[in-house]
C-alpha cells in the first residue's frame, strides 16, 4: 500500500495503538487458569508408582503463556494491554488503572506544566493512548469520574501542544529540547519539526558559504497539517 508523502514519515494512530497495546498492565482476574496435576487413574492406580503418568493440562495459546496460564481469581497479575482488554470485554477480569490516571495526579502534572514553560512533566511515553483505551474499554475500572479524567487529559494535551509550538519557534538547526514527550505527541509534530530543521540547516549552509540572505519564516499552526512559509526580506 502506498501512502501519500505526508504520511510516509509518521505512524498512523492505529499503528501507534497497536504498539502501545503490547505494553504490560496489571489486572485482577475473575477466573483461575492455574491447574493442579492430575493423573490417569485405573483400577490399580498408585500415585507413587512410576507407571502413573500426569495428564497433560490444557493451555491458553499466547506468546507469554506463564501469566496467562497461571492466573488465580482475585490475585493481581500482569498481562499485555491487548489481552487485558480482551478479558475485560469477556467479563473475566478488571483492569487496574495506572497510578498516574487519577484526578489528583493529573492536576499535579497540569500544575507542573503551567509553572515550567520550558519543561514537560514526566508522564509515561504512552499516556495519551493508554488513557483513550481505558476511557473506552474500562471506564468502570477508573477510580475517579470519567468526565473529570477526560477534562484533565484534554487540558494536559492542549497545554503541552502549546509548549511544543513555542519550542519550535526557538528551534535552531542542530537542537530541539522536547524531553518527556509521548509517542503520539512526537508523531504529531515530526513532519513539520523536521521540515523546519531542514530549512534552518539550508540557511546555515548558505550563510557559511557567503550566500546567506535575510529571511523571515512564518509557521501556521492553526490547523493540523501546519504549513511553513519562508520569504526573503527586501
Amino acid at each position: 500500500m502506498s501512502f501519500p508523502e505526508s504520511l510516509q514519515n509518521t505512524f498512523l494512530p492505529q499503528e501507534i495503538q497497536f504498539i502501545v497495546e503490547n505494553e504490560p498492565i496489571k489486572i485482577l482476574p475473575r477466573i483461575t487458569t492455574r491447574q493442579r496435576k492430575q493423573y490417569r487413574q485405573g483400577s490399580n492406580y498408585d500415585p507413587d508408582s512410576k507407571n502413573s503418568h500426569p495428564i497433560k493440562p490444557w493451555r491458553l495459546i499466547t506468546t507469554n503463556d506463564y501469566n496467562v496460564n497461571n492466573m488465580i481469581a482475585m490475585k493481581s497479575t500482569e498481562l499485555p494491554l491487548w489481552m487485558a482488554v480482551l478479558l475485560k470485554e469477556q467479563k473475566k477480569c478488571n483492569i487496574i488503572a495506572p497510578n498516574w490516571i487519577t484526578v489528583s495526579n493529573l492536576d499535579k502534572y497540569i500544575d507542573f506544566e503551567l509553572k515550567n514553560p520550558m519543561k514537560f512533566s514526566s508522564l509515561p511515553w504512552n499516556w495519551l493512548v493508554i488513557a483513550c483505551i481505558l476511557f473506552t474499554k474500562a471506564p468502570d475500572d477508573l477510580t475517579d469520574p470519567i468526565h473529570l479524567l477526560k477534562s484533565r487529559c484534554q487540558d494536559l494535551r492542549e497545554i503541552r501542544l502549546a509548549k511544543v509550538q513555542n519550542g519550535l519557534a526557538i528551534l535552531n538547526e542542530s537542537h530541539l529540547q522536547l524531553d518527556n514527550l509521548s509517542l503520539m505527541e512526537i508523531n504529531e509534530i515530526r513532519p513539520y519539526a523536521t521540515k523546519i530543521s531542514d530549512m534552518f540547516k539550508n540557511l546555515h549552509k548558505n550563510t557559511a558559504a557567503g550566500l546567506g540572505e535575510d529571511y523571515d519564516m512564518h509557521m501556521d499552526t492553526s490547523e493540523p497539517g501546519a504549513s511553513f512559509n519562508m520569504t526573503q526580506n527586501p
